[in-house]
Formats: structure tokens, sequence, C-alpha cells
């Protein structure tokens, strides 16, 4: 078996389940409601093994009301985007789990059809991720997995937080998180380019009072 038919095999079983294939048989989108939208992507290695293949699902959820308005006020979605993919949240089904770390599967490219070894990759994206999207397909519920901040990967999320405050109704805790900003701006440690920008628009568009 190639990998090529794995993924083949993949894309055929996540059509299924409602997700819409994402310019690779890596990559699948599911549609959450006016805005939102769920991300399961699969990435895979060798781990330096010729011959060997391991497969581990990330989920993920974009909302446009927060990618848009971090690209119209930093120029783009993430420092250096070259136009990929950026879910405002994502991470590795592990860290859903109760062991909460990376998880992947090894897969035996001697099976003689892909089929046969599928079964785990596909529970992990109908027993994890679905649920995970259907739980937090709202600002609120992004905004409860960035709070936790374990395994999360994609946009970064000192530029979301105070977005999410916001969108959920609370400026208070949204120029609160506003100040990390602000501290990274003053000590170095951030994106002056981009943070500055950011507050300037942040602030023109959810003054305080």
């Amino acid at each position: 078996m190639k990998k090529a038919e794995l993924f083949s095999a993949l894309k055929t079983e996540m059509q299924a389940l409602g997700f819409k294939r994402y310019k690779s048989n890596f990559e699948f989108h599911l549609d959450l409601g006016a805005g939102i939208e769920g991300s399961c992507a699969f990435a895979d290695s060798n781990h330096g093994r010729p011959g060997a293949l391991f497969v581990a699902t990330i989920v993920g959820v974009r909302l446009a009301a927060v990618e848009d308005r971090v690209a119209a006020w930093c120029g783009d979605v993430v420092p250096g985007w070259d136009g990929y993919y950026v879910p405002t949240v994502a991470m590795n089904t592990g860290y859903l789990t109760a062991e909460r770390q990376w998880q992947e599967h090894p897969i035996d490219l001697a099976a003689e059809s892909p089929v046969s070894v599928v079964g785990p990759i596909l529970a992990d994206v109908k027993d994890i991720a679905l649920p995970f999207l259907r739980s937090h397909a709202s600002y609120a519920g992004v905004l409860d997995v960035l709070r936790t901040g374990q395994g999360l990967t994609g946009g970064l999320p000192i530029e979301r937080l105070p977005l999410l405050h916001a969108l959920v109704g609370d400026l208070d805790a949204a120029y609160e998180a506003l100040e990390d900003m602000r501290r990274q701006i003053e000590d170095g440690s951030g994106f002056p380019f981009r943070n500055m920008p950011y507050i300037e628009g942040f602030e023109a568009e959810f003054p305080m009072g």
C-alpha cells in the first residue's frame, strides 16, 4: 500500500462525514455556521525511518470575525504568512483525551488495503474531533480553549484573546488582554510592527466607555 492510497481512502471517509477537501487529501474543512469553520488535518512523518509512517490528527476552529480583523490590522494573520490556512485555535486530538499529549498512529504500509488501517485515524475524527468542533463552534467556545493554553497551534494567542473577549461582550477582559501586548512592545519581546497597528485598530473598533 502506498501513502497516497491511504490518504485517498481517508478523503472518501472524511467526505462521507460532511467534510470538504481543502487543497489536498491531508486537510479538510467543515461548515459550522456563519463565519465559523472547522478544520481537520493529518500530519504524517516517518521519524527518520524509511518505510515507516505515522499519522496524527489536528483539529481546529477558524472564526472569520477574528482572523479577518487580525489580517486587516496586522497585514497578515501570522508573521511570515504565505497564504496557508490558519485556524483561530487548533491542536492535536491527543490533547483532548485523558492523556493530554501528542498522539499519532503507526500505519502498516504492508497492509493490502488502506481501509484496513484507517480505523484509528477515523476514530480520532469521529470520537474526538467532531464532538470538539460541535461544542466549540462559537466565540465563547474558542475563547475557552485559548484560556487553557495547552497543545495549541495556529495563530498567535495574544492577538486572538482581546478580540474574543470583545466579541463575547467583555471589554474589561479584552483591554486587560491588550495590556499583555503593550508590555511586549515595551520589553521588546513581541512584534511591534504588528502590535501597534493591532492596538490602534482594536481601540478604534472597540472603544472603552
